[in-house]
């Protein structure tokens, strides 16, 4: 390989030093590796493969592909071998906007050039994903390697101090990374179609502007709110629900595969505006079908109708974020064998009082006045049993039904039939 020279910073962190520089893609994806070499039994060298998702890397080519305005943060990659060189700049010229005698020795220090001649060993301790789909990619699309990322190289030493130094790094970069919540990325995520769907659906659609959509990235509502229907959270997965199994635009046949397109790779405006009508067509589908609905869109003081729907002794399911995942999830089977149309008609025939059966007991606890998240699937195949399109079996069913009422399966009775 040619001899590389690198735009290089030098500095100190705990007891490592370290080097960010850039480097072009088609550098990175020829001469950098995945994090194998830091085992020294082949057997744990396969365990560090077969923990690198090929799927995750698929999805970062796709977004190199696709993405114009793509970025990425460092990729952390281990050096040895070969022979790396740091060269200092020790001279800087003042110019009519600053003097170099203000500029600190130590900054001056820090400044320098990389030099790799092509023979050192380079493999990743943060971003493996990142690097299968930079390799990926431009083996695909060549001009991508003239991409340019930052790179954080650091020593490494094949002895056995140097592999426990080095697999301890990993393992810190690795295990102490933080995933983006998800209330970080529907406020701010362009990519993710159900993010930039809910962004404009509280400013645009009447149904969640201002106090009608709780500000929350999870589907808890406090007993002391009065005002919204649902929160950010839970309108956030109802549009997973909707975008990857009601209203399917993406050509991809596993759900995963559509999620992940919808999550990772920003889509037309076109598209986008194709899925934001969906949205609002699903939820004036869902207005249009239940009178308490019909009454929290259309009345003025809206405060009313969330105070006659939700409150201590249950209220309407419709107004419970647990109770809206529900019947969207049971849509989205029924869409599978009935037009649009009719599975709106056929989930208006279904009960909605939390006190009523399938409800009671199963997500609703009379006694402690409060939901029972851990009862949402019997829930859902109680009510798609009603609507004679049960997917479980029915003694299965009823068995499952009989612990939640803490009676035995002789003396329990399945919902009557809502069709």
């Amino acid at each position: 390989m040619k001899k590389l020279y690198l735009p290089s910073l030098r500095g100190l962190i705990g007891d490592w030093v370290y080097y960010p520089t850039l480097m072009k893609l088609k550098d990175i994806a020829e001469r950098v590796k995945i994090a194998e070499e830091i085992c020294q039994s082949k057997t744990l060298s396969e365990m560090v493969q077969q923990e690198i998702k090929i799927e995750r890397g698929k999805e970062i080519k796709d977004y190199l592909l696709k993405q114009e305005q793509r970025f990425f943060n460092s990729l952390i990659v281990a050096v040895h071998e070969g022979d790396p060189i740091w060269y200092d700049i020790t001279h800087i010229e003042s110019n009519n906007q600053y003097d170099s005698e203000d500029i600190p020795e130590d900054v001056v220090a820090g400044i320098g050039i990389l030099s790799l001649n092509g023979e050192e060993e380079l493999f990743t301790l943060d971003g493996q994903h990142r690097l299968i789909g930079i390799k990926e990619a431009v083996a695909e699309a060549p001009h991508l390697g003239e991409d340019e990322l930052s790179i954080i190289f650091i020593a490494h030493r094949t002895d056995l101090d140097g592999m426990e130094r080095t697999r301890r790094l990993f393992t810190a970069l690795n295990k102490n990374a933080v995933q983006v919540s998800k209330s970080e990325t529907v406020a701010l995520d362009e990519d993710d179609t159900m993010a930039i769907t809910v962004r404009r659906l509280v400013t645009e659609n009447p149904m969640f502007m201002e106090d009608r959509i709780l500000n929350n990235a999870t589907d808890n509502v406090p007993r002391s709110n009065q005002t919204c229907l649902t929160t950010i959270g839970n309108l956030y997965d109802l549009l997973i629900i909707l975008f990857t199994k009601v209203y399917v635009i993406s050509k991809k046949k596993k759900f995963t595969d559509r999620k992940n397109e919808l999550t990772k790779i920003r889509q037309s405006d076109e598209i986008l505006d194709q899925h934001y009508t969906n949205a609002c067509d699903y939820f004036k589908r869902l207005t249009d079908s239940f009178l308490p609905l019909q009454e929290f869109v259309n009345t003025p003081d809206h405060s009313t109708v969330v105070k006659k729907y939700r409150h201590p002794e249950g209220g309407s399911v419709l107004f419970r974020p647990i109770g809206l995942q529900i019947l969207t999830e049971i849509i989205a089977e029924l869409v599978r064998k009935y037009p649009l149309s009719k599975c709106f008609k056929m989930i208006s025939k279904l009960p909605i009082d939390l006190a009523q059966t399938p409800y009671n007991e199963v997500i609703w606890h009379p006694t402690q006045k409060k939901m029972i998240i851990k009862g949402k699937t019997l829930a859902r195949n109680l009510l798609l049993y009603m609507l004679d399109h049960q997917q479980k079996d029915v003694d299965e069913l009823s068995e499952d039904y009989a612990k939640a009422l803490g009676i035995e399966t002789e003396e329990v009775e399945l919902p009557k039939k809502a069709l």
